[in-house]
């Protein structure tokens, strides 16, 4: 991973190396409550890649494959739809897959989603989920490198949205660190995931 005093700093160093390239990518959680009072879940997170290869990681099929799920349909544009197969042996057309309304596509800038379809007896409440927007802003941040600023606002009060505020709170912040490591590292192996 990352020989007598040249030996032991050279394998401190490549110990060092191997931690990092190992470790997550980080996430910054700059949620906040608005002035009204209402929730607003927001992470971001520097990706090594520039905008145009993130942006179609989100609004191609086989981008979207390579980090997010292992298999997609994405029809691009305003009114367009994100499907998402979950599970193995699943095709598009299923009656499990989520599927993402695509309400704002402005390219290489932002992506405004909303939920028409979760899986039934999964840990989100339907109704409550279509009630929240996903707003997944790309930002150039320099040589080769992309912020990904994924914002989710529309939260009430009640249990509902309590449970669906702490499965996004974990599951975006998750799938932004996957998003960065499948360009560090390469494409998910779908294989070893399921």
């Amino acid at each position: 991973m990352k020989s007598i005093l040249a030996v032991a700093a050279t394998a401190f160093l490549c110990a060092s190396a191997a931690f990092a390239a190992d470790a997550p990518p980080a996430i910054k959680d700059a949620s906040f409550k608005d002035s009204e009072g209402h929730r607003v879940l927001r992470d971001a997170i520097i990706v090594d890649a520039p905008v145009e290869k993130v942006w179609a990681a989100f609004t191609t099929d086989a981008g979207f494959e390579t980090w997010a799920v292992p298999l997609a349909h994405i029809t691009p544009g305003n009114g367009g739809m994100m499907e998402s197969a979950l599970f193995p042996g699943a095709k598009i057309g299923d009656a499990n897959n989520v599927l993402n309304r695509i309400d704002v596509y402005l390219p290489e800038q932002l992506l405004v989603i909303h939920n028409e379809h979760v899986p039934s007896g999964g840990p989100i409440d339907p109704e409550t989920y279509d009630k929240v927007r996903q707003m997944i802003a790309f930002e150039p941040v320099g040589a080769g490198q992309t912020k990904v600023t994924q914002t989710v606002i529309g939260f009430g009060d009640g249990v509902k949205f309590d449970d669906l505020y702490a499965h996004l709170r974990g599951g975006n912040a998750q799938y932004l660190s996957m998003l960065a490591k499948s360009f560090r590292d390469g494409p998910t192996d779908w294989s070893k995931e399921q």
